[in-house]
């Protein structure tokens, strides 16, 4: 039945060699012995996608060959055709992936993801070449993370250490020309009181006797002439004196 099936897809390929159908998978898979590797599979259609989708899974042997089933959805259900082949896909996602369980080493070959939602298909499908090795000789991916994690955070704190260093120096080298310049450059307080100080001393220095304006004095003649009141100004004599004759 399931020969039949892929027999009417390879006749609409001949029949109608009109590609409007896209497929993604990876072009490799290097994957260990005796674990599990899920193949994806994912879609493109410009029709809409229901119960009439097919799509199917060949594997094709490192060494050489034909290829031959592993699976086929088709009517919504999947049928398996390899028992180590489970399906997990999702039509309504256009998704189409299976997973290979305890993968061993006669699981070396290409695997081909074909798929038909009519009228769209893909003329050759998408292919995987899977690659199985020895287990444990693959690097552990979450380490190379904390790896990479654990780099990246010495990396901002190195960065954040140099950024602080050098704003340390400038705020000292700040200071210290500030502390400089006010060694140099005296206070203006100092200065003023000075001043002050030396005009109190120079005050208290000078000697002066009491103020005092002109001296008037008067002279009184009464030798019988005829009476003259004279009065003199002088500016040199401190003292006043009467004469009578």
């Amino acid at each position: 039945m399931v020969g039949f099936r892929v027999g009417i897809f390879l006749l609409a390929l001949v029949i109608n060699p009109v590609f409007g159908l896209d497929i993604y998978t990876k072009s490799e898979m290097t994957v260990e012995n005796g674990t599990n590797v899920r193949l994806s599979c994912t879609f493109k259609s410009n029709q809409i996608v229901g119960s009439h989708l097919t799509a199917f899974w060949t594997f094709r042997a490192g060494t050489g060959g034909q290829d031959f089933n592993v699976l086929h959805y088709s009517m919504g259900k999947p049928t398996i055709i390899h028992n180590r082949v489970t399906w997990d896909g999702n039509i309504n996602k256009n998704d189409v992936s299976i997973i290979i369980n305890n993968v061993n080493f006669k699981d070396n070959g290409t695997y081909t993801c074909n798929v038909f939602n009519d009228p769209d298909f893909s003329q050759f499908g998408a292919k995987i070449h899977v690659i199985v090795v020895e287990q444990g000789s693959l690097p552990k991916t979450g380490g190379i993370i904390a790896g990479a994690v654990i780099g990246a955070i010495a990396g901002l704190l190195l960065i954040i250490g140099i950024v602080f260093f050098i704003k340390r120096k400038e705020e000292d080298r700040r200071n210290a020309y500030i502390g400089s310049v006010e060694s140099v450059l005296p206070t203006e307080q100092p200065l003023r009181s000075s001043a002050v100080s030396d005009m109190e001393d120079s005050m208290k220095h000078i000697s002066v006797g009491p103020l005092q304006g002109p001296i008037i004095y008067a002279q009184l003649d009464h030798s019988g002439r005829k009476h003259s009141n004279k009065i003199y100004k002088s500016d040199s004599v401190v003292y006043s004196d009467i004469q009578k004759s």
